[in-house]
């Protein structure tokens, strides 16, 4: 039997086992830390990664 990894939030890193991620996102997040993570990942994909 397949089993399938369970989703992990990117931006908290935590391992989701019955919450879906859009769920977790709106409750769990603020908007302000919403936008710096979509920020942060647009930068990295337009500048390349500098960490």
């Amino acid at each position: 039997m397949a089993t399938r990894t369970p989703i992990e939030c990117p931006i908290c890193r935590q391992v989701l086992a019955n919450q879906p991620l859009e769920e977790h996102l709106l409750y769990d997040h603020s908007k302000r830390r919403l936008a710096k993570f979509v920020v942060s990942e647009t930068e990295a994909m337009n500048y390349g990664d500098v960490s």
